[in-house]
């Protein structure tokens, strides 16, 4: 049973973060159940994993419904980031170890080609493993686990549309200035290049989020306004 939920639960993790289930659809456990050729027990238990991540919202007596997005959730996690992710490039100058540091090396120089979408979707993971690499080596699992469910959550909004645009080579120098500091072991530059990066990309994401929803990128119901919630599109998911 337990290898049957961890399978489900990263399939099922796997096509909300990728927006294959739409955001704010509702299921009922029989629906899910034949999606996941699952029975109900293995699908309450992931379910409940998966509103622990803020993936899944459970509608009591009825069913479930995947997490809505919204613009508020979208800053709120760009802050968090704010708050840990310094302290976890701090702590990984520290703690890293030279494998972990060759690998993070490895994964700072991926840049995707602009208007290919298998790049970009390449990039969204290679930063992903990059960001986590990066809390893992602190040694530090719930620091890990803050930094993950962070990215986890931020990554549908760039499976849902938001497009880095042009920004490749700047993402590419952050992250390179970023390892570099961490493999010098230099403190306090990790913790301030950690602290740029993110500042940055808030910068970055206030033009990407408000050029998204103007060209319908992200749908908004009528009576919403920016700060609402993205509700999912009628005729499906538009895929970056």
């Amino acid at each position: 049973m337990e290898s049957i939920v961890e399978t489900l639960y990263r399939r099922l993790r796997q096509d909300i973060v990728e927006c294959e289930l739409t955001p704010g659809r509702a299921f009922s456990e029989t629906e899910f159940g034949r999606l996941y050729n699952a029975s109900r027990t293995p699908i309450r238990e992931v379910c409940r994993r998966l509103e622990h991540d803020g993936l899944i919202r459970i509608i009591p007596f009825r069913g479930y419904r995947i997490a809505p997005l919204s613009v508020a959730e979208f800053h709120d996690l760009e802050e968090l980031q704010l708050i840990f992710e310094p302290e976890a490039a701090a702590l990984a100058a520290e703690r890293a170890s030279e494998e972990e540091i060759a690998e993070m090396k490895k994964l700072a120089t991926y840049e995707y080609r602009v208007g290919d979408r298998s790049s970009y979707r390449e990039f969204i993971q290679t930063n992903y493993q990059l960001h986590t690499l990066i809390a893992q080596s602190t040694r530090n699992m719930r620091l890990l686990d803050v930094v993950s469910n962070a990215h986890v959550r931020l990554m549908r909004f760039f499976y849902l549309g938001l497009p880095f645009d042009s920004y490749g080579p700047a993402l590419v120098a952050e992250h390179i200035r970023l390892v570099d500091a961490i493999a010098s072991r230099n403190v306090t530059d990790a913790r301030h290049y950690a602290g740029e990066h993110i500042r940055q990309a808030m910068e970055r994401s206030a033009s990407m989020l408000m050029n998204a929803i103007r060209f319908g990128e992200a749908v908004f119901g009528a009576n919403q306004s920016l700060e609402g919630t993205i509700p999912h599109a009628a005729a499906g998911v538009r895929r970056p």
